[in-house]
C-alpha cells in the first residue's frame, strides 16, 4: 500500500467527509435554539412543510478547512493552495450567516458579495485570460462580474432538497480534474475536499431534507466555484485548442446559470422586483409538471454531469470538435425551455 498516497489525498477526504457530517448532526440538534432555522412559508419560493436547522454552510466550512490544513502539514502537494479564494469564500459565509439569522435586503447582500469579489480578484490574479492581451483592466472587471453572478446564482439554485449541494459537487469535481489536468495537485485535492464536504452534507440535505446549508452555504460555494472556474477553466490561449475553450465555464456553472437568467426573464417581463423569491425555479417548475423531488434533482443532476464533462474535451478540441460540444450545450438549454414553458403559467 502506498502510504504517502494514502496521506496526502485519502485522509484529507475522509475528514472533509466525516467532519461535514458531524457537523451536520450537530447543527440539527443545536441550530434551533439559536434560531438558525427555515421557517415555512418564511419567503415566496420556500416550498417545505416543516422548520429546518440551518448550519450545513458552516459545517462544511470547518470540514473543508481542517482537511486542507492537515493535508497541508502531513503531505504537501505540488501546486498552490488558493487561500485569498478561500479567504473570500469565508466573508462570504459569514454574510450569509448574517442573513440566515436575521435577513438582509437582497440588494445588501449583493452588494456586499460584490465588496468581497473585488479585493479576491485582485489578491488572486484572477481574469478572463484571453481579454488580457486587448485590455487588462477589462479582463479584471469581467472577472469581477463573473463572479458576483456565479455567487448569487447559486445562492438562487438553494431552493430545493439537495438541488445546490449536488449541482456544486458536479463543479467542484469537475474543477479538480480540471487542476490535475493542468499539474496543480495541491488545487485539486483543495476542490475534492470541497466535494467530500459537500458529500457528507448532503447525506442529510437529500430529500426529504434533515437540514439546510443556507445562504452561508449556498454563497460561499458560489464564490469557490466561480473563482475556480476563473482560475481553471478559463485556459491561457497559448496552450493551444479551440478559442471556444473559453465557454467551458458556462458549461460548469451551466444548471445554477441558466436557472437564474430563466427566473430573472420571467421576472422582468412581469415587471416584478428581479431579487424578490418566488416558484419559478426550476425545482418548482418540475414539481408543477408532476415529476417528484428525486426524480426531479436525479434528472438536473444527470444533466449537469453530462454538461460539465463536456467541458474537459473543450480544453484540447480542435475547432469543429468545440462547436459541436457548443451545440449540444445548446440543444439543451433549447430542451430546458421548452420544459419550463409547458404547462407552466406561474
Amino acid at each position: 500500500m502506498n502510504w504517502d498516497l494514502l496521506l496526502a489525498w485519502g485522509l484529507p477526504l475522509a475528514i472533509a467527509v466525516a467532519l461535514a457530517a458531524r457537523g451536520c448532526w450537530i447543527a440539527i440538534r443545536w441550530a434551533p435554539q439559536l434560531g438558525l432555522v427555515d421557517r415555512p412559508g418564511s419567503e415566496a419560493h420556500k416550498q417545505h412543510q416543516r422548520t429546518t436547522p440551518y448550519g450545513g454552510g458552516l459545517a462544511m466550512a470547518v470540514a473543508v478547512a481542517l482537511a486542507l490544513l492537515v493535508g497541508e502539514r502531513c503531505c504537501p502537494l505540488p501546486g498552490d493552495v488558493p487561500w485569498a479564494v478561500f479567504a473570500g469564500a469565508a466573508c462570504c459565509l459569514l454574510i450569509g450567516l448574517r442573513d440566515d439569522w436575521r435577513p438582509l435586503s437582497p440588494w445588501v447582500k449583493l452588494a456586499a458579495v460584490a465588496a468581497v469579489a473585488a479585493p479576491v480578484v485582485s489578491l488572486g490574479d484572477l481574469s478572463v485570460d484571453f481579454l488580457r492581451r486587448f485590455d487588462p483592466a477589462l479582463a479584471w472587471a469581467m472577472a469581477w462580474a463573473w463572479l458576483v453572478f456565479v455567487t448569487n446564482a447559486y445562492n438562487l439554485l438553494d431552493h430545493a432538497d439537495g438541488l445546490c449541494g449536488s449541482i456544486a459537487l458536479v463543479g467542484c469535481a469537475t474543477l479538480a480534474g480540471g487542476a490535475a489536468l493542468a499539474g496543480d495537485e495541491a488545487g485539486a485535492r483543495s476542490w475534492l475536499c470541497v466535494a467530500a464536504a459537500l458529500a457528507g452534507f448532503l447525506l442529510f440535505n437529500r430529500p426529504p431534507a434533515r437540514i439546510y446549508m443556507g445562504d452561508a452555504g449556498s454563497l460561499a460555494l458560489g464564490f469557490l466555484i466561480g473563482c475556480g472556474t476563473l482560475a481553471v477553466t478559463f485556459w491561457p490561449s497559448g496552450e493551444g485548442g479551440s478559442p471556444l475553450a473559453v465557454l467551458s465555464p458556462l458549461l460548469i456553472c451551466y444548471i445554477a446559470l441558466f436557472d437564474t437568467v430563466a427566473v430573472m426573464v420571467k421576472r422582468w417581463r412581469r415587471g416584478q422586483p428581479l431579487l424578490r423569491g418566488d416558484r419559478r425555479h426550476i425545482s418548482h417548475r418540475l414539481a408543477r409538471l408532476g415529476v417528484g423531488s428525486r426524480a426531479g434533482l436525479g434528472a438536473v443532476i444527470a444533466l449537469q454531469v453530462a454538461l460539465a464533462a463536456a467541458s474537459f474535451l473543450l480544453r484540447g478540441a480542435e475547432l469543429l470538435d468545440a462547436v459541436v460540444i457548443v451545440a449540444q450545450a445548446a440543444a439543451v438549454a433549447v430542451a430546458l425551455v421548452l420544459l419550463e414553458t409547458a404547462r407552466d403559467h406561474a
